[in-house]
């Protein structure tokens, strides 16, 4: 009995802090996407009325939008938007929905870890590196999306499997 109630309130405490970085992350991205359309509206109105775009702004919103696709994909992830084959997990014993579940978050957890290391390994390398439009700004910045998308993802998995 006691067991089950520390592995609720386990679950519990990951399930709010999950539900906090969710929204963190869509913070995030609102912003994000707040400053994209900004910029790139401003770019419009000074390349069509004065003739004089902003330099730097295709570099930003491109950087931007990677950090809005990963970023978003783990908030997809988490609300459960990835693929799946539902004809099949559907049709399957609660027994089994569990062990595809299990299968699914061990697979993942791997690939995560992979993304991970190798993504902060490239982050790494890549932090001297400065995009000749904005020379302050390092390219091992937006690298550092794929690590940062794989640990929330990550942090999802953890949270599901406390959940089995």
């Amino acid at each position: 009995m006691a067991n089950t109630t520390k592995k609720e309130m386990a679950i519990a405490i990951v399930g709010s802090s999950m539900d906090k970085l969710k929204i963190a992350s869509e913070l995030f991205l609102f912003v994000l996407m707040v400053g994209l359309i900004l910029v790139l509206g401003v770019n419009i109105v000074l390349r069509y009325f004065f003739n004089n775009p902003i330099a730097w702004s295709n570099t930003v919103s491109r950087y931007a939008y990677i950090f809005i696709v990963l970023v978003g994909s783990g908030v997809s992830y988490i609300e459960g938007g990835h693929a799946q084959i539902e004809f099949i997990y559907d049709r399957a014993s609660n027994r089994l929905k569990s062990i595809f579940d299990l299968g699914h978050c061990t697979i993942m957890i791997g690939v995560t870890l992979i993304l991970i290391v190798m993504g902060l390994r490239h982050s790494i390398s890549m932090w001297s590196v400065h995009t000749p439009i904005i020379p302050w700004f390092s390219v091992g910045i937006v690298y550092l999306s794929i690590p940062l998308c794989a640990l929330l993802i990550l942090l999802f998995l953890i949270k599901k499997i406390l959940e089995l």
